[in-house]
Formats: C-alpha cells, structure tokens, sequence
C-alpha cells in the first residue's frame, strides 16, 4: 500500500495587482459551503439542487455548481490551487478576463462530467457534480502554457506502511514536472475508478485541463510566457555563472520588450563579467540617460556610481558627468561632485565643462569639504590650464585679497610642487 499527496504552496512568479477577483471567487466559495452545510435552512433554496447532474433541465446548474462542494477537504483544496495560480494568472490578464475564463473552464468541466455521467465511464452512471474542481484544473493547464518557464514549490507526503515509510516535505521543482505528476495522478485514479467507481469527478478534471491548454494556446499565452521567462532564465546563468548565456537571454528578452530598464541595466552587468566592455558602457549609458530624462535622478546616480565601480565612466560624456556632479551637490554629497570632477578633468580635459569643473575642484576643497592641501593642488592645476577670462577672471576675482589666482599658489611655500603639476593630476579614488 503506498499513498502520495502533495499540494501547490506557492509559484516563482509575482503578481502585479490585487487578486480581487481572485479573492472574491474564494470568498464566494467558502460562504456557499458554509450555508449549504450548516445553515441550508436561511434560504428557501435546497442546496442540492444547485448541483449539476446530466439531462438536468435547470441549466443554470452548470454555473452553481462551480461555487458547491461537499466537504472541507474538498473545498480546502480546491482553494488552495486557485490562492496560488488565481492572483498571477489574474495580474496577466486583468479581472474580467480571468472571471470569464473561471466560468469557461468550470462549464466545460461540468459539460464533459455530464457526458462521461451519461457513458457511465469511471463508474459514475448518472452522478451529478459539485465543485470547482473543472475550473482549477483549467487554471492549472492555463498557467502550464503561461508560465511554462516558472517553478513551484510543493508541500508533498509520502506514506508507505508497509515498507514503513512516511515522509513529508517541501521542493521547488518546474511547474511541468508539478502538472505532469499531477495529470499522472489523474489518469491512474481515474483508471482504477473504472472499477471501483469514484467520488471524484475525473471527468470534470480532464474536461476543464483540456480546455485550459486550448484556451491559452489559442489566446497566444505561450508567446507571452516566453517573453515573461527569459528574465528568469538570464538572472539563474548569470547566477551560475555562465555570463554570455545570460547576456544572450537578456538580449533575446530587449528585442521583444527594448523599454524594460532593469532587464537592460542586468544585461550591462552580465557584459561586464563576460569582457564586454564596449556594449556594456553603450547600456550603462543608456539606462542612466533613461533615468534622467524621467526625473529619476537618485536611479540615473546609482547606475553611474555602478558604472564607476566597473570603469567603465571613460565613455560618459563631460555633460553627463558635469550633470551628475551637480546633482551629487545638490544632494549635499560634495566628496562624490569632487570625484565626479576629477574624472571629468581626466576623460575630457579640452571641454569646456572641464574648465568648469577645475573652478568646482577648488571651491568644493574650501569650503565645503575643507581640504587646503588639495584646494592648493587644484588651485595650482587651475592656474596652469585656465585660460584667460572667464573662468580664470572669477578665481581671481575669490583670491582677490591674496593678490590673485597665480600669487595665491606662489605665495605657498609648503605646497608639494609634484601635486601641483598639472601633467600629473590626481587619480581619483574610487
């Protein structure tokens, strides 16, 4: 004698709204059973005649019955698919679509329970149904077209006394695995009902999973699915290891949705550890211009400084680091603005941005940081590589009481005449 169960407990997949629908059905669910079972007095209806049997001339049956069941473990298992693959499969196709497919799924069911009722098959001649047992094992087929990439994690049992086994645990394994052992479990059940006869209604099971995998396939589920795992996919490579498989994922999933920031900021990062330096810096870039064109400055300053730790900052241009520096002081980070234009004067020393930056370096060092050794440092660059006018006119004009910008190094006795050498300027520390 051996006996295995095992339920959903969870996907690897996130919804992306409220489950209200979802939610509700359960609800609903749960108020019809409790009335049927112990108040069935309060309603002038006869709870039994809301089932579905064949040949039933009330043909709204076939839709009270989805919502009856007969027992609590009927009904506890049944909710228990539906609060796992109702709220993901809802946040895809939006409430009224997934009402709708609710009650296609459990009418065909019931359709098919009533023909195999009529054949008598499984041993059940002239049984009726209750249950959303046809509705859940269409969500089921519906979500194995879906999310045919995802992974669930199941509780399962294991209980052999004759060999004196008993075992229970949780496994993530592929949702195909999951369906695959559940439509086996099925097909050996529903066998042994043929001789024994059932409570179970394989009918329904097989009449709703068979109508699930038609309607997503019909509804091009399978398309989206691919799309929706490709992520997934990328993010375990590169969690392997396996850098160029992941930017090959990332760059399959960008053709198909190019406006997914986070996928392109995860395929800079995949180029990075896999020498792609080149088209790594292009979507750095990118993702941080993304960013800031949409006012979201603190993400456009987290990509720059992960663009920074990689090295890869040569390619950005003197306007883009003379924007994040700006930003960086208005965030009162001044040793940040420092460094970002240090790497500024660096990379792009004939822009114009560069001279800008040299007259940042030195008032940043006197006030706000309060550093003398290196404001006299950038002092000394500044008054090798400005040229007259301008900038230089203003830096003489704050030195003014020291006799000017190039009196003000003079004057200097201590300065370090090596870090005043414009040809060697600083490297920043980063």
């Amino acid at each position: 004698m051996y006996f295995f169960y095992f339920y959903p407990v969870g996907t690897n997949r996130k919804q992306d709204s409220q489950p209200v629908l979802s939610w509700s059905l359960m609800v609903c669910m749960m108020v019809a059973f409790i009335w049927s079972r112990y108040f069935p007095h309060l309603l002038s209806v006869n709870p039994e005649d809301l089932a579905f049997y064949p040949g039933n001339g009330r043909l709204w049956t076939i839709v009270t019955a989805i919502f009856m069941h007969t027992d609590w473990l009927h009904l506890l298992g049944n909710l228990i698919y539906l609060n796992v693959f109702g709220p993901i499969l809802e946040s895809r196709v939006g409430h009224g679509m997934f009402l709708f497919y609710v009650l296609l799924l459990g009418i065909f069911g019931n359709i098919v329970h009533g023909v195999v009722a009529s054949l008598g098959w499984f041993g059940q001649y002239g049984v009726g149904v209750l249950g959303a047992s046809g509705a859940i094992a269409g969500l089921l087929a519906f979500s194995l077209i879906r999310f045919h990439n995802a992974k669930v994690e199941i509780a399962w049992w294991v209980f052999a006394p004759l060999v004196g086994q008993n075992r229970a645990g949780r496994s993530k394994v592929a949702l195909q695995l999951a369906v695959a052992l559940w439509l086996m479990l099925q097909v050996i059940h529903s066998l042994v009902a043929s001789q024994t006869g059932a409570s179970v209604s394989y009918g329904a099971h097989f009449g709703g999973f068979f109508m699930g995998l038609s309607l997503a396939l019909a509804m091009g589920q399978w398309r989206e699915g691919h799309q929706e795992g490709q992520p997934d996919k990328a993010v375990d490579y590169f969690r392997d290891g396996a850098y160029h498989a992941s930017v090959g994922l990332w760059l399959e999933y960008l053709d198909l949705v190019p406006s997914d920031l986070t996928a392109r900021l995860e395929l800079a990062r995949a180029q990075v550890l896999s020498d792609q330096t080149g088209p790594a810096t292009l979507n750095f870039q990118r993702v941080f211009n993304r960013y800031l064109r949409s006012g979201d400055v603190n993400s456009a300053l987290g990509v720059f400084k992960e663009a920074t730790r990689a090295g890869l900052v040569a390619e950005f241009s003197p306007e883009d680091l003379a924007k994040i520096a700006f930003f960086q002081e208005k965030q009162l980070d001044y040793s940040g603005a420092a460094k970002t234009y240090e790497l500024l004067f660096e990379y792009h020393r004939e822009s114009n941005e560069a001279m800008r930056s040299l007259v940042r370096l030195v008032m940043l060092h006197q006030g706000k940081i309060t550093d003398p050794v290196r404001m006299r440092h950038w002092l000394a660059v500044a008054d090798q590589e400005l040229p007259e006018g301008g900038w230089r006119n203003f830096l003489n004009e704050e030195f003014r009481m020291e006799g000017g910008l190039g009196a003000t190094v003079r004057q200097d006795p201590q300065a370090d005449s090596s870090e005043a050498d414009p040809r060697q300027p600083c490297q920043p520390k980063l």
